[in-house]
């Protein structure tokens, strides 16, 4: 079971990166809320809060947690809702599907991953929600 474990905490840092990509007109500081359930885990994990700068005019595609060889191969968006689905090649082989409903300055949203993770069969779902909390200044990519 440690193994869960280590990739439970390791897909709860992903997920921080769900965020809304509404239209913005400066860099904001967002307040992430993250709860994972996981089968056959021996106890739930609590629920953790991060805090993420966001910069300004990132796309919905920067907000789906993606992780080594993932790739985002659908998604919409409809008014206030959008999907995506994702799949993770290489050692840790993965299908992501998941929906994020945005608000006013907030968001929730779920996703569910299934696939193989250190050798071992996975399912996971998780739930978030996020608050923008103020401005901050994002660090800049590197091309």
């Amino acid at each position: 079971m440690p193994s869960r474990l280590c990739i439970a905490v390791v897909a709860a840092t992903i997920a921080g990166y769900c965020l809304p990509a509404a239209a913005q007109e400066r860099d904001e500081m967002w307040e992430v809320t993250m709860k994972m359930e996981m089968p056959g885990m021996p106890m739930a994990m609590p629920p953790q809060t991060s805090r993420m700068c966001i910069a300004k005019g990132a796309k919905e595609e920067d907000y789906v947690p993606m992780r080594g060889e993932c790739k985002t191969v659908e998604s919409n968006r409809v008014g206030s809702k959008y999907t995506f689905k994702s799949v993770c090649n290489g050692k840790n082989q993965m299908t992501v599907t998941g929906a994020i409903t945005y608000g006013d300055g907030t968001y929730d949203g779920s996703m569910q991953m299934t696939g193989m993770a250190e050798g071992q069969p996975m399912n996971m779902t998780q739930t978030y929600s996020g608050k923008r909390v103020g401005a901050c200044t994002a660090a800049t990519k590197a091309k």
